[in-house]
């Protein structure tokens, strides 16, 4: 009996190591993703996303949305946007503006601000109130607000999609769980987000498809042209659910 309850103990102990070792790299998996979406100063990416909204009956339902963003720092931002009702639009930030345009309705709004990137992503959302799912991947400073608001990060499992191999890893924190499967190039293949603390728990979910760290681009890329007949109004914002956390 002494012996058995030795090689218990001991496998116990075992056990025990292994996970605290698996949670280890886990937090390095993801400090590794910040710092190399970070550090990329140019790239371009495809996102399918969804999430739920809560409607007045108590009922989620599920939206969708494409978004294709082109990055280059410190210079500019390209996000083009499709949602699943069919409206169009999207947003340019450059070193001078801030423009956010709707296509289907032919209206867009322009604001003169001098700046980076980053402080034109953090302007577009704190003080213009621009819905901006997955705004903190953007900045360069991911891996601090990363840290910021994660508390525990466990790994879950290797796994393959297609021909990419995945690793799978869960992060807790204080108002946001989040889950991120990524690619042995350390970028994003897949997030998801469960906003606790609200109401019935909603998840936000992105695809990421058509990464490219080298895309073409244009004198126009980060310049906005207004199409004839597009009017220009006071800063649009879309009645849709914030996305909180590291979503916003």
């Amino acid at each position: 009996m002494t012996r058995f309850l030795s090689q218990l103990l001991l496998l116990s102990t075992v056990v025990s190591i292994s996970s605290i070792a698996m949670a280890d790299d886990a937090a390095t998996l993801l400090t590794d993703m910040a710092k190399k979406i970070s550090s990329t100063n140019t790239f371009s990416v495809t996102l399918l996303i969804r999430y739920d909204a809560l409607q007045e009956s108590g009922q989620f339902i599920e939206f969708s949305e494409r978004r294709e963003m082109i990055l280059r720092r410190p210079e500019g931002l390209r996000v083009d946007v499709r949602h699943s009702d069919g409206d169009e639009g999207g947003l340019v930030i450059n070193s001078n503006t801030i423009t956010q345009f709707n296509l289907s309705e032919a209206v867009y709004s322009q604001l003169d601000r001098s700046g980076n990137v980053d402080a034109g992503i953090r302007y577009a959302v704190a003080k213009l109130g621009i819905r901006f799912p997955l705004a903190r991947l953007l900045v360069t400073s991911l891996p601090e607000e990363m840290a910021k608001r994660v508390t525990r990060v466990d790994f879950v499992e290797s796994v393959q999609l297609g021909d990419v191999p995945l690793e799978h890893i869960a992060a807790v924190g204080p108002e946001v769980d989040s889950q991120f499967w990524i690619r042995e190039d350390k970028l994003p293949a897949r997030i998801v987000l469960t906003y606790k603390n609200s109401p019935g728990q909603p998840r936000f979910s992105a695809d990421f498809i058509d990464w490219n760290l080298a895309p073409e681009l244009g004198p126009e890329t980060f310049q906005y042209v207004a199409p004839p007949g597009a009017e220009r109004i006071p800063v649009l914002i879309r009645n849709t659910p914030s996305d909180g956390g590291i979503a916003q």
